[in-house]
């Protein structure tokens, strides 16, 4: 049988967001069919429940994320556990259908919680998780999710955008601080996914017309990002922004649905661009 291409034997990942059948279940899924031993985390104990369905046991701790003691808790937890802590993955986070809306309108509220939610705990789950890794001397590395939305304007969701691309800022010092300590820290910014959470709000002719490789991402083409960013096989890979997305951050706003830029007209230009028989 031939050896696994990401290979996390032995090695022990925490997956901060693990429930709800989307990217952190798929993390859990890739982290454990890698070898690796997984820690679950997640705000419902029923969510983590559902985790008994994953292909072997893990250890599971219920803890909101956006508690101020909830990092402790949970590097403690997994110390008591496993005695060490080898990776870790942040898939908590994402927005709401309350967070849409124009940047003039936002409040204090509804920024704090945004920031809370997709930025603020990571600073200090990481914080906490690479504190445990100097002390045991052993390295280690971190995946935080983030979003095509980091990488350009987002309109009507302005605090998102804000928070994701705070996170991939935070990736690329938290990789330069740690760096000397052998933690590796890198970022995934996934484009549109279909979820169980978030649905599959667009039509396939709206991914068409969006996404170059024509369609949504699964859940899993995220989390096989994440393992292999965790997996010795990217022992040299740091600070870096990764967008799994399908091609969507690399297309310009301003080429229409066949690719041509929009403001180019003239039938012979297009013709030469595009083919003969192009409209």
């Amino acid at each position: 049988m031939a050896e696994p291409v990401v290979d996390l034997t032995g090695a022990i990942v925490i997956v901060a967001g693990a429930g709800g059948g989307g990217i952190g279940t798929c993390s859990c899924e890739a982290a454990l069919a890698a070898g690796a031993e997984v820690v679950a985390v997640e705000r419902s104990s029923d969510e983590l429940d559902k985790l008994d369905l994953l292909p072997r046991s893990v250890a599971k701790v219920a803890a909101d994320l956006t508690d101020p003691d909830a990092p402790a808790t949970i590097v403690q937890a997994t110390l008591d556990a496993h005695g060490r802590i080898d990776g870790l993955v942040n898939v908590a986070g994402g927005t709401s259908i309350d967070d849409f809306g124009p940047l003039s309108d936002i409040d204090h509220q509804g920024w704090d919680r945004v920031m809370a939610n997709n930025l603020r705990y990571v600073a200090f789950l990481n914080q906490a998780v690479a504190r445990a890794m100097i002390n045991a001397g052993t390295g280690g590395a971190m995946v935080n999710i983030s979003s095509v939305s980091s990488l350009a304007s987002q309109p009507y969701l302005a605090a998102y955008g804000a928070a994701k691309a705070g996170l991939n800022s935070l990736t690329r010092t938290m990789a330069v601080e740690w760096g000397n300590h052998g933690i590796r820290v890198n970022a995934i910014a996934p484009g549109t996914i279909t979820t169980p959470r978030a649905g599959d709000q667009e039509s396939p002719e709206a991914a068409r017309r969006a996404i170059p490789l024509g369609r949504r991402g699964h859940p899993a083409e995220i989390a096989a990002a994440a393992v292999f960013l965790l997996s010795p096989q990217a022992s040299y890979i740091t600070g870096q922004v990764l967008a799994v997305d399908g091609g969507m951050s690399v297309k310009l706003a301003m080429l229409g649905d066949d690719n041509a830029p929009v403001f180019v007209t003239d039938p012979e230009v297009r013709a030469r661009m595009m083919g003969s028989d192009s409209p």
